[in-house]
């Protein structure tokens, strides 16, 4: 087997510690989940962590980025398949389903917001994440249906914060794909009328 070059193998330890990290901040939430833990779970020193990240918080914010757009990405493919209004707010309301029910994810982000100092670069970061994700599914859904009257990062905003609403992960009906087939088609159907749809 050949053997790995130095920059091979760090990619390789980063990769196994953001596994880790995130198998960790969702099953135990952010304040539980240590460098030490972290470092434990990889199979790696304390020191392999912090050759790679500076702490908590960045591997953290790691973990959300990677997360944030390898679920947007899955989505905007399954989106991709969708021919019709019809088929594009199912694929939504089933992905808002999807999201509702892996709770875990969507209270650690939320349990960082409040642990992080306000104004720090931090929660700085995490908005930034966030906000992106909003706004590149707007874009997309404002790029299939160019006749909505709407803002997109809203429209994106709208969806997301319906798949991650913490009530969702414990109370039964109505569910967030519910809410999705309930809020979307109107927004979506609606006629450009020269103001946005949704105030800003």
């Amino acid at each position: 087997m050949t053997r790995l070059t130095r920059s091979e193998s760090q990619a390789l330890t980063r990769l196994r510690l953001l596994k880790s990290a995130r198998d960790l901040f969702r099953r135990d939430g952010y304040a539980v989940t240590s460098v030490d833990r972290i470092a434990e779970a990889a199979g790696y020193s304390k020191g392999a962590v912090y050759s790679n990240f500076e702490g908590k918080e960045a591997i953290f914010l790691a973990v959300l980025e990677t997360e944030s757009e390898e679920n947007l990405g899955k989505l905007l493919k399954r989106l991709d398949r969708a021919e019709t209004l019809d088929a594009v707010v199912d694929v939504l309301a089933e992905w808002a389903d999807e999201r509702s029910k892996s709770g875990g994810w969507s209270l650690t982000v939320l349990e960082h917001a409040r642990v992080a100092p306000m104004g720090s670069a931090s929660l700085r970061r995490q908005e930034e994440i966030v906000r992106a994700q909003w706004r590149r599914l707007g874009a997309y859904l404002l790029g299939r249906f160019p006749g909505v009257a709407s803002d997109g990062e809203v429209l994106g905003a709208l969806l997301f914060e319906i798949a991650y609403a913490p009530a969702l992960t414990f109370v039964t009906a109505p569910g967030a794909g519910a809410l999705v087939r309930f809020a979307l088609p109107p927004l979506l159907a609606r006629e450009r009328q020269g103001e946005l749809a949704i105030a800003g």
